[in-house]
């Protein structure tokens, strides 16, 4: 479960991905990210060097956020192919690639 936004405490079932149907999972993903402001996370990459302490500490944070929204929404099977990735973006993209292809 997870709660949306950090302001209220409702809690809200997170979408499984099984490895079927990426393109809805990856919508409701989306739309979470979304809501919690984490939607850069994923996105874009991240470049800390013109950070201050405090943005780059807030950054870890959002994106340890984001990686464990990602973990807990995977079913085991698909948890175990990102088990290896350090940050939102990486297992973001590596299950992106897997389930869409390589759009290069």
């Amino acid at each position: 479960m997870a709660t949306i936004n950090s302001l209220q405490s409702i809690p809200v079932p997170l979408p499984i991905f099984d490895g079927t149907d990426y393109d809805l999972w990856e919508k409701k993903m989306i739309t979470l990210f979304n809501s919690q402001n984490l939607g850069d996370i994923v996105n874009e990459p991240q470049n800390t060097s013109i950070l201050n302490e405090a943005q780059r500490k807030e950054l870890k944070v959002k994106d340890a956020s984001a990686l464990y929204l990602i973990q807990q929404s995977l079913a085991q099977n698909v948890f175990r192919r990102i088990t290896k990735a350090s940050t939102a973006k990486d297992a973001w993209d590596m299950i992106r690639k897997e389930f869409l292809g390589d759009p290069q």
